[in-house]
Order: C-alpha cells, then structure tokens, then sequence
C-alpha cells in the first residue's frame, strides 16, 4: 500500500475541512496564502487518494435506528476473508482488524432489534471462519468527532 506524503498545507487543508466540510475554498486559499486552484487540486488529490472523504454524519439514533458494535474472532489464515464478507454486508458501516482479543471490530446500524437478530444469525454467525462474536447495543453516543490532529502535526 502506498502511502501519501503530506505537507503542511495539505494539513492545514485537512483540519479546515474537518471544522467544516463546506467552507469554500476560496476561504481556505485566502487563510493560507495560497491560490483557490491549490486547494482544489490539493483536496481531489486527497479524495482520489482516500486519504479524505467529505460527507454529512448523522446520529442513527437520533433518526430513529438501532446502533451496534461487534467485536469478532476468526479462525486461523481466514481474517482477510472474513473481514471482506462483512465489509461486503450492506448493513455495516465500519470494519477494522484490531489487535487484542479479538481480530475484528464491526459496526453496524440496523432498524430494529428483530433486524439485528436476522442480521448475527443469517449473515455474520455463517461465514466461514467466525469463531465467537460479542454484540454491544450502543445505548447513547456521548462523543464522536471527526475532528483531530496527531501531535507534531500542524494545526491552524
């Protein structure tokens, strides 16, 4: 995997855009003292790339659906493959190999709990190589931003 290299402005492009997604990048040229065009080449660089993605979030809870996270163990060699069989799952909206006692961390949003009751029993419990799954029913979500800087990183 390649990796990008980032300067300081495409930091400083990114932590504008992270504060608001929608400022104009005329505004954000002007503050850094760089030309409009820049910025926008910088930031389709960084969406091409999938460094960056601008979109709107939403509490699922606040719009009525059920929020859960699962934590998985996988048999063996099969982590890739499981990993890719529940990234395929249209239900679920995050999946990342962690370290710990598990290999894999799932989320997912659902309507109800009949749904996720379908969704663990006819479409996770199956794949092949699903060892043991915990599910956690998010209650209330008390912190989630998309805003942040790694230290030594320049901020505005």
């Amino acid at each position: 995997m390649r990796r990008h290299v980032f300067d300081d402005i495409d930091w400083k492009i990114i932590s504008h855009l992270q504060k608001d997604g929608r400022r104009p990048y005329t505004a954000i040229a002007k503050d850094l003292g760089i030309s409009e065009a820049g910025v926008r080449q910088r930031v389709a660089r960084l969406i091409k790339s999938k460094v960056i993605q601008i979109v709107a979030t939403s509490n699922p809870g606040d719009l009525g659906l059920l929020q859960a996270q699962f934590t998985i163990e996988v048999a063996g060699d099969r982590l890739q493959a499981v990993a890719d069989a529940m990234a395929a799952l249209p239900e679920v909206d995050y999946v990342a190999m962690v370290a710990g006692a598990f290999d894999l961390h799932v989320g997912i949003v659902c309507r109800d709990r009949e749904e996720l009751q379908r969704i663990l029993v006819e479409k996770i419990r199956p794949i092949p190589g699903v060892l043991h799954s915990e599910v956690f029913l998010v209650l209330r979500v008390l912190k989630d931003v998309y805003q942040w800087t790694p230290s030594g990183h320049p901020q505005e």
